[in-house]
């Protein structure tokens, strides 16, 4: 193995740049995808002036959750200066924030808490002004449930002192706590789409997952290099097969680039502040040796290189679309579940540790490399 090592080494060292560009290129392509994505997605919020007329918590409450809605960016301004704009066509509507917010609040009135301004071109104000009355509608919530357990108190006739800010941040901390709401589209009937708000426009590992499959697919180009009939009959009068030599390269590859998927887990920790589990980096190795696999087999089967990297292309497009991660398809494949098992991305997208496609291309390997080796030592 060690020698085999070293003269992959060697191989390496004439081809660092080319080696170099396709280990880095999936996170490369991730950063610049999530990057231009997120870009896009904060040129296409939209432009909403909210005037704060008291200095009180529940108002700047109410300005933070308008400012943190994902379709809207929130500009906290004076009632002028936000007339004027929404006159000049800057802002698409105006929210004010009346003075006695909090009081009314309180009180439970829900009567003239907000007031709204639209021009003659605002697109989105219906939406807007609907998603800002709910978050006031909440805030009357907490307010309604806080005196309800002061009744039900005096109901039971419980002794418990009656403080209202404190009722309402027990209420924020205990939807902040547990997922008390989950958002759900349905399509067709029977077909769910759960609604995930987070931070980027597109999933980091995602649009990795198919980076990766289209780069290993392309680093894997040295078996049809090194798989040339005028070398092959060399094998025959060495210690090590040629089926073997393949095998153990391939593994020192796998072995680098899932050093390099490591590497990826770490940066897009620190980056996109994904997540890192036991579990995904199980179901991570578990896409690797499948992609590694697919392309190590793909490549003995195929003997020009053009055709190769055709081919590769192809099935990078097909998977795009096949996949889901760019192009969603959960009504075909709620209404057909099989398409899953001819997914490779699936299992991985889905955090699992196993897909079949894995098990299969282990099965036809162990098979090729049983089969009897014929060389012609004339040749």
């Amino acid at each position: 193995m060690m020698n085999i090592l070293q003269t992959r080494l060697i191989h390496w060292k004439k081809q660092g740049l080319h080696l170099l560009f396709w280990l880095l290129s999936p996170m490369i392509v991730t950063w610049l995808v999530i990057t231009a994505g997120n870009a896009i997605q904060d040129d296409t919020k939209i432009p909403v002036g909210v005037v704060l007329k008291e200095d009180t918590e529940l108002a700047h409450d109410l300005y933070e959750s308008i400012h943190t809605t994902p379709f809207i960016r929130a500009y906290a301004l004076d009632e002028r200066e936000a007339l004027h704009k929404l006159e000049k066509h800057e802002l698409d509507s105006v929210f004010i924030i009346v003075e006695g917010y909090e009081e009314d609040i309180r009180h439970g009135n829900r009567n003239e808490l907000i007031k709204a301004y639209e021009s003659d071109v605002s697109l989105a104000y219906t939406p807007v002004s609907e998603m800002v009355m709910s978050y006031v509608q909440q805030d009357v919530g907490r307010s309604k449930a806080a005196y309800a357990v002061k009744e039900l108190a005096d109901t039971l006739q419980y002794r418990f002192e009656f403080n209202w800010d404190d009722l309402i941040a027990r209420s924020k901390q205990i939807e902040k706590e547990q997922d008390l709401l989950q958002t759900t589209l349905t399509f067709l009937g029977n077909g769910f789409v759960h609604i995930d708000e987070g931070k980027n426009l597109f999933q980091p590992w995602h649009i990795w997952a198919l980076a990766a499959f289209l780069s290993t697919l392309l680093l894997f180009d040295w078996v049809i290099k090194e798989n040339n009939p005028a070398i092959l009959p060399r094998f025959a009068f060495t210690r090590m097969s040629m089926k073997t030599y393949f095998v153990q390269n391939m593994l020192i590859y796998i072995t680098l680039l899932f050093a390099v998927d490591l590497l990826t887990v770490l940066v897009f920790y620190y980056v996109f502040y994904e997540p890192i589990s036991f579990s995904f980096i199980i179901s991570l190795l578990s896409y690797r040796l499948m992609i590694s696999l697919g392309a190590f087999l793909l490549a003995l089967i195929i003997r020009q290189t053009y055709v190769f990297y055709a081919t590769a292309f192809i099935l990078t497009f097909v998977s795009v679309i096949a996949s889901g991660a760019i192009i969603p398809l959960d009504g075909l494949l709620a209404k057909y579940p099989w398409i899953h098992y001819f997914n490779p991305l699936n299992a991985f997208l889905q955090g699992d540790f196993f897909h079949i496609g894995l098990g299969i291309l282990f099965v036809i390997l162990l098979l090729w490399y049983g089969r009897k080796e014929e060389y012609d030592a004339t040749s």
